[in-house]
């Protein structure tokens, strides 16, 4: 298997962090590679541990929730060190079908760290744990959801595990996470989290990039769609999100449909899927949506100024132009997501200056047969980049890594190290707050520092380190 190293160094997340984000984290149940090997066709080496993890994060308007996830780590290995990788989920009603309720679609987060990651699965805001509506489609909360779970992963790693992270970062999903996985990488690029979440690659699959354009065309097209019951999880979610897009259910959808849909976006959900709410739908939209709701998205849709367009508008991502590389994996009958959003998105990256941007055809299967393909596809392409583990014990480890004491801390705190380094600390923001070189040992000032968690990396040599330091 060939591995790539793209640095010099190797990046760990080191040393007992304050727990910020991290709630619980509860061991759940072991798979062998053997069996994830045959499932998936893949050559995977790790057997694997997952575990539920729970974790504080925010939800859509800025305020503390939790949320949960699936956490999967490889075990019997003499590797010391992983990158980290997120799994973004598609499109689930249920609240309980969820990657933390070891449902099927958990079995690709399995594959992937049976081939040697760190492997986080939000469940999202609102689903699993999770209080309330899951805000679909909704890319921020789908980004903050997944970052805050990574920020719980490396404390569990630090605190309880006999393993460290690399500091390498790759970005998955499928369906709705094809949309989850792009908004992750768009929110570290546009809040330049880039230090604290270095991302290698990113392989959004067959997902709705172009929401105002290609979503859409599919709401006012007299062609009928295989998925209605996605356009009312659209509803449902702008309309708790942003509060303005309809009052009642009445004043949008023609009955009966008016009362058949409401259970299916209760706040409690456990029973009520996709599959049957699919099916008690039209699939033209035209017998589903008022015609008054309709002409007036429809007249709208050179101005866009419509709570509807606006909504669309604001969780678009292909507009953006990353200087990571990103592969969009697609087929060509995806009769649930257009394959033309990926074309849409590496036309946009490209001509606006990515370096390195590709939309990939994984066949001519539907959006269920191109599943198997496009996530083997973005999992060889990670193979190829990942940096290869470091061989090593438990005791060399714990020589090599720095220590960084007290923490939390209101006045100052120390850094130790064998050997020279550099000290550099980012804020929330990705600000940088100090870059310092020293020689074994420095004590850093931060009483003026505003309250807080700060990221902390340390570079010697050979290696690099990353904690997270709480300013009280």
């Amino acid at each position: 298997m060939k591995n790539i190293l793209l640095s010099l160094s190797t990046c760990f997340i080191f040393g007992h962090i304050y727990s910020q984000n991290l709630v619980s984290c509860t061991y759940l149940n072991q798979t062998s590679s053997t069996i994830l090997s045959t499932v998936s066709g893949l050559n995977v080496t790790y057997d694997i541990d997952l575990y539920k993890m729970v974790y504080n994060t925010v939800d859509v308007h800025g305020n503390p929730t939790i949320a949960s996830g699936a956490f999967v780590v490889p075990t019997n290995t003499n590797c010391a060190d992983f990158p980290m990788a997120s799994y973004n989920h598609g499109t689930a009603l249920p609240k309980n079908a969820v990657p933390s309720s070891d449902n099927q679609e958990a079995i690709v987060g399995k594959v992937f760290a049976a081939g040697g990651y760190f492997v986080c699965m939000p469940d999202y805001l609102g689903m699993g744990e999770g209080p309330g509506l899951h805000p679909y489609v909704h890319g921020e909360s789908e980004a903050t959801a997944t970052l805050d779970m990574i920020r719980a992963a490396r404390e569990f790693v630090a605190d309880s595990l006999n393993l460290i992270d690399n500091g390498q970062v790759f970005l998955t999903g499928y369906s709705q996470g094809g949309h989850a996985c792009m908004a992750t990488h768009k929110y570290i690029h546009e809040n330049n989290l880039q230090n604290e979440f270095d991302v290698i690659a990113s392989a959004p699959c067959s997902g709705p990039y172009d929401l105002s354009n290609i979503m859409a065309d599919t709401i006012m097209s007299p062609t009928p769609y295989s998925n209605p019951g996605y356009i009312t999880y659209l509803l449902a979610s702008y309309e708790m999100v942003y509060g303005n897009i309809f009052n009642t259910w009445s004043d949008v959808l023609y009955p009966p449909y008016d009362t058949l849909v409401p259970p299916y976006f209760s706040n409690n959900n456990t029973t009520l899927d996709m599959g049957s709410l699919n099916n008690i739908l039209p699939n033209d939209m035209s017998l589903l949506i008022r015609d008054t709701c309709m002409n007036n998205f429809r007249n709208d849709s050179v101005n866009k100024n419509h709570p509807w367009w606006q909504a669309l508008l604001d969780n678009d991502n292909y507009n953006w132009v990353p200087q990571k590389p990103v592969r969009m994996y697609y087929c060509t009958a995806d009769e649930q997501v257009a394959y033309t959003n990926a074309l849409t998105a590496e036309s946009y990256m490209t001509a606006n200056g990515a370096p390195s941007v590709e939309a990939i055809n994984a066949g001519a299967g539907n959006h269920g047969a191109c599943v198997l393909p496009a996530l083997s596809a973005a999992f060889n392409w990670f193979q190829s980049l990942k940096s290869a583990c470091t061989i090593t014990s438990s005791s060399s480890l714990a020589a090599v890594a720095p220590k960084l004491y007290p923490n939390p801390s209101s006045d100052f705190f120390n850094v130790e190290l064998e050997g020279s380094g550099v000290l550099q600390v980012f804020d929330v923001n990705g600000k940088l707050v100090i870059h310092n070189n020293f020689n074994k040992s420095a004590k850093v000032d931060v009483s003026t520092w505003a309250s807080g968690m700060y990221h902390v990396s340390i570079k010697s040599n050979e290696h690099c380190f990353h904690t997270y330091f709480l300013k009280n």
